[in-house]
């Protein structure tokens, strides 16, 4: 049996240096997690940040460019030459109306160059029905022209108005509320929207996400940088009166979204950030993470492994070495090459096997020669008890001339004393000893006729080849003839079956015998339980209990118990006999 020390357990050196090594290596790990969750969670904080930072920018500027556009918008609607132009009119030869136009033309392509953002510069003169442009230069034009795009003016909120597809910013001279007065002449920037769009490109690459510019309060003109463009809020409706700018962040689809609302202008910027480039620097803790957690198990199983090594599977050789010398195995050695403690216990080890060798060979042999001549005097006891009843069965059989159950009985009782009479066996077989108790029985079925029955079960093979003293099983059966089943008139069962273990083997003889009591009971329990008997106790079951514990050792004998079929159950324990492992393992 192992000791519990081998076991893995709560009081193992080897268990306490790995929970030592645990509560160092754990406090690390959880660290290193927090320190991954909180840098992504802060990467991730710089990633918006720095989105936002850029929209901010691009907002800045274009706020910049459309108030600068809208300003010289409403110069140059004061502009003399542009409004004076329309009142001169009728006083104006044509060369000086050309000429006035051509300056006009001059002015108009001087504001162009100002931005980037203007495409076109527009100039309409509603009393000649004429138009300055920059790109068309003075052409004729129809009042529904311009009144077409004088009736769009602030149709999106804000400065910024929109016709056919266009953006422009428009002035009126005279302003009117009555959009059925002509005014005296129309001046319009047209924004570029190739430019426009290439800018939203150039933040949306750099900052890789998706730029969406709309105008109107009802998102009625959009340019983005995706196709189609991504769905979009609808503008807030109400702002703090201190606030023009609104910012927004919203997650829609698979995007999260900044968004900027300009309540002047009445346009917003919006940064649609798509969830896998904001989520890429978790995903990138998250792979260290795992690559810390697997680097943690490596380190924790490589401990493992080596701690059994170095100190488990050292002390587990020691043990079983201990394990062996106390079952009597003082010949063993352990084999080693180790130069440290462990290797200084095992030549210790050695060096006591020896010497404690040295003191069996000279001390206790005589005490197993001394144990042997009482077992010889043990056994010689048991054949004259039954020789007296056998004759006195014979006598009786003869009287009523059975002659057939004389013969019969007669061959049984030559099998009986045949087995008795071989003195030159001090131990048999466990097969040959239940023969023989089988021979017994057969006797005693003889004599008791039908009032009792026996039921034996078959004994595996394996175990029938363990030797056992001889006379083992027939004083027990003796014994629940003669105090169980002997004053029964009827009904009488003898009951023999097996129990095994890994290293034990146990025959249950029981009877229903109804003479037993517990005082009686208890008593026998008390004589069985001592580990020495006195010369007056030397009968029957206690004859077979000292036998047996001369033999194999206190842990084995008899025990007894009551039977569940109501009288006595008698458990007749002895070792099963197997190879055995040698306790010197090699270390490795």
């Amino acid at each position: 049996m192992k000791s519990s020390i081998l076991r893995w357990n709560r009081h193992s050196i080897v268990h306490k240096l790995l929970v030592a090594f645990l509560l160092v290596v754990l406090p690390l790990y959880v660290l290193g997690v927090s320190i991954t969750f909180y840098s992504s969670n802060q990467m991730q904080a710089e990633v918006e940040r720095a989105n936002e930072s850029k929209l901010r920018f691009y907002y800045s500027h274009l706020e910049f460019e459309l108030q600068r556009i809208t300003r010289l918008v409403a110069e140059y609607s004061i502009d003399d030459t542009l409004a004076s132009l329309s009142a001169r009119l009728p006083i104006m030869s044509q060369y000086e109306v050309d000429n006035n136009l051509n300056n006009i033309f001059t002015k108009l392509r001087q504001i162009r160059e100002t931005s980037p953002y203007i495409a076109d510069v527009v100039y309409f003169l509603p009393e000649i029905n004429k138009e300055v442009s920059v790109q068309e230069g003075v052409r004729d034009v129809t009042q529904q022209d311009w009144q077409g795009l004088a009736d769009t003016m602030g149709n999106l909120g804000g400065q910024v108005s929109v016709y056919k597809d266009e953006l422009y910013v428009l002035r009126r001279n005279p302003f009117n509320l009555d959009p059925k007065v002509p005014p005296n002449f129309l001046l319009g920037i047209k924004l570029s929207n190739p430019e426009l769009e290439l800018r939203l490109k150039e933040f949306a690459v750099s900052g890789g996400s998706n730029i969406t510019l709309v105008f109107g309060d009802n998102n009625e003109y959009v340019l983005s940088t995706s196709e189609p463009a991504p769905e979009l809020m609808p503008n807030p409706k109400r702002l703090p009166e201190e606030e023009t700018v609104s910012v927004q962040r919203y997650q829609m689809n698979d995007s999260f979204h900044y968004s900027l609302y300009d309540r002047s202008d009445h346009f917003r910027l919006t940064a649609s950030i798509p969830n896998s480039i904001l989520q890429k620097p978790i995903r990138i803790f998250t792979v260290m993470m795992w690559l810390l957690t697997l680097l943690s198990l490596i380190i924790v199983l490589m401990f493992s492994v080596w701690s059994f090594r170095a100190i488990h599977r050292p002390i587990s050789i020691l043990i079983r070495g201990f394990e062996k010398a106390e079952q009597g195995q003082t010949g063993l050695h352990i084999t080693h090459s180790r130069k440290d403690e462990f290797g200084y216990l095992y030549t210790r080890f050695n060096d006591m096997l020896r010497r404690l060798h040295t003191l069996i060979e000279e001390n206790y042999v005589q005490r197993i020669r001394t144990g042997e001549a009482e077992l010889k005097h043990l056994q010689s006891q048991i054949t004259p008890h039954f020789l007296y009843n056998s004759l006195f069965s014979i006598k009786q059989m003869a009287e009523v001339e059975n002659v057939e159950l004389i013969k019969e009985f007669s061959d049984y009782l030559g099998q009986y004393f045949r087995y008795m009479t071989r003195d030159f066996a001090q131990e048999v077989t466990l097969r040959q000893e239940l023969d023989h108790a089988l021979v017994y029985l057969a006797i005693q079925g003889i004599r008791f006729g039908p009032r009792i029955q026996a039921e034996v079960d078959e004994i595996e093979p394996d175990c029938s080849r363990i030797h056992v003293p001889r006379v083992l099983l027939q004083p027990i059966i003796e014994n629940v003839f003669e105090h169980a089943l002997q004053q029964k008139p009827s009904g009488g069962l003898l009951r023999m079956k097996y129990e095994q273990t890994n290293d034990t083997l146990t025959i249950c003889i029981e009877d229903n015998g109804d003479a037993l009591t517990e005082e009686a009971l208890s008593r026998l329990q008390q004589q069985l339980s001592r580990q020495e008997i006195t010369k007056s106790e030397i009968t029957g079951l206690l004859n077979v209990n000292q036998r047996l514990r001369i033999r194999f050792g206190p842990p084995y004998g008899l025990q007894v118990e009551r039977s569940t079929l109501g009288g006595l159950c008698v458990k007749v324990k002895i070792p099963r006999e197997g190879e055995t492992t040698d306790a010197a393992d090699d270390d490795r």
